[in-house]
């Protein structure tokens, strides 16, 4: 009888690593296929991307470079800097190489989440192998840049927080802080306050409070710290002094420009409204010519040792101040005018990921590939709109329809599923379910109200979240029997 219970043990714990390594099957064959389309790493964007810094300086001056960004959280900068230094010769291979990191630790991470919400193991596994396989997740994952790693990031997150609520153990609850400070201090996106936010929900509804505030003060504090610094040496408490600029993009620069001469002719708004932000410093210095040297390259530095503009110059930070404020006083004089951007925002948000210029050399390689996927997957019909028919016309046709459906399905299922259980908010799957929620209604709001024209590739970082819950309500409308359960229960 013991040797009969050891081989059934044996069998059904290797039956649970086949849909994990189903996931890296799918993963390794996909990136084969990928690779013989003629998908290639996009190593080249440190070069000229504006939230690099100058690869001269990474290479040769990055401490300080770093520690005195305005405009940048630290980690993507300080990333690509060790890695330069380290791998003067062969950086494109390994960035390349630990790309691939995120892409599986992602496929792992769609997979425990589904796990974490009681779905069969096979549907957790299809939902996770439907998303890294996608021609947005690999092209993604083809670029030097933020977005794909955070995306990771924030799944596995959202395993660490079930993790930390099933079994009550404070190292949970700070790998979890710990990543949550990570995305902050990668992307301004996700600011202090949506930090901020995720602790006092959490504190909230926990049924051990003390654990919540010690996993969080340590993350809390070193991300509060971050902006201090900012404080002190800018007299500006946030991570990016780029907010004035990215909103006067969604509000003064939808206005005509016969209108804002107006404007700034009558003492309404400032000459910056005339300046289509991002302009190279030295624009910004003849209207702020006091502007003083500090003798760190970074920051006194017009242009980069690639002849591009230095978007990380101290300038920037008096000038996006001046947007910020015409910016607000559109917003306030012209809300109706603003409310049409956001909508044309929206609009943009719900085109499929891949849909963005800055992977075009990528997509290109796999053109049909993608217009198919994103017709039978995405519900997204056409893929040809320039940025400029993007930012400026709407077609129904090149809205991702599938995205909208799935996203409010997701979103307005989890509320109502939420609010039948308010009372019991404390149990693990109750709170991912608050967790990835708040995570989707926050990168939306703030990624369609301050800013237009990338606002898809904001909505691929929660991307994740939202299919998951998507299937979550799905499933737990057709198959009702285990949603609402306690924890714990048959």
């Amino acid at each position: 009888m013991t040797s009969g219970k050891k081989s059934n043990s044996h069998r059904l714990e290797f039956k649970s690593w086949i849909p994990p390594l189903g996931i890296l099957a799918a993963f390794v064959l996909s990136r084969v296929l990928y690779d013989q389309a003629g998908i290639r790493f996009q190593d080249d964007t440190y070069l000229g991307y504006w939230s690099y810094i100058d690869p001269e300086l990474l290479k040769t001056d990055l401490w300080r470079s770093v520690f005195h960004l305005h405009s940048q959280p630290p980690l993507s900068n300080l990333f690509t800097g060790i890695v330069l230094q380290s791998f003067p010769d062969a950086h494109g291979e390994v960035f390349h190489s630990l790309y691939f990191i995120p892409g599986i630790l992602l496929g792992i991470s769609i997979y425990l989440l589904g796990d974490s919400l009681r779905f069969p193991p096979w549907l957790s596994a299809l939902i996770s192998i439907w998303f890294i396989v996608s021609p947005s997740a690999v092209l993604y994952e083809h670029w030097l840049t933020y977005a794909y790693p955070l995306t990771a990031m924030l799944t596995l997150v959202g395993v660490c927080l079930y993790r930390f609520f099933q079994t009550g153990k404070v190292l949970w609850g700070f790998l979890f802080f710990a990543l949550l400070s990570g995305i902050a201090l990668t992307w301004s996106l996700f600011h202090l306050v949506w930090l901020l936010g995720v602790a006092v929900i959490l504190f909230v509804v926990s049924t051990e409070k003390k654990k919540v505030a010690l996993a969080a003060f340590l993350p809390l504090l070193l991300v509060t710290a971050w902006y201090a610094k900012n404080l002190v040496l800018f007299d500006e408490f946030t991570a990016s002094s780029w907010v004035g600029m990215n909103v006067s993009k969604i509000a003064t620069f939808r206005v005509s420009e016969k209108e804002r001469r107006q404007m700034v002719k009558s003492g309404e708004l400032s000459k910056f409204a005339l300046i289509l932000p991002f302009r190279n410093p030295q624009v910004y210095l003849k209207l702020l010519p006091e502007t003083p040297l500090t003798g760190i390259p970074v920051l006194d530095g017009p242009e980069t040792s690639l002849h591009s503009r230095n978007h990380h110059h101290l300038v920037y930070i008096e000038a996006s101040n001046y947007y910020l404020r015409d910016a607000l006083r559109i917003i306030r004089t012209r809300p109706a005018g603003y409310l049409r951007s956001v909508w044309q925002a929206i609009y943009i948000y719900f085109h499929s990921a891949s849909d963005y210029d800055l992977t075009i050399g990528n997509r290109d390689r796999i053109r049909t590939f993608d217009f198919w996927w994103n017709r039978l997957f995405n519900g997204q019909w056409k893929s040809d709109e320039t940025s400029v028919e993007r930012n400026s016309s709407m077609s129904a046709e090149h809205v991702g329809w599938w995205i909208v459906a799935g996203f409010l399905i997701g979103v307005a299922g989890s509320v109502n599923f939420l609010w039948k259980r308010r009372k019991r908010l404390a149990e693990p799957q109750n709170t991912l379910l608050l967790f990835m929620l708040y995570n989707v209604v926050f990168v939306t709001l703030v990624g369609t109200t301050l800013d237009i024209g990338e606002n898809n590739r904001f909505r691929f970082t929660i991307d994740p979240f939202a299919l998951t819950l998507c299937v979550f309500v799905l499933w737990n409308t057709v198959f009702p029997s285990n949603a609402g359960r306690p924890e714990g229960t048959k």
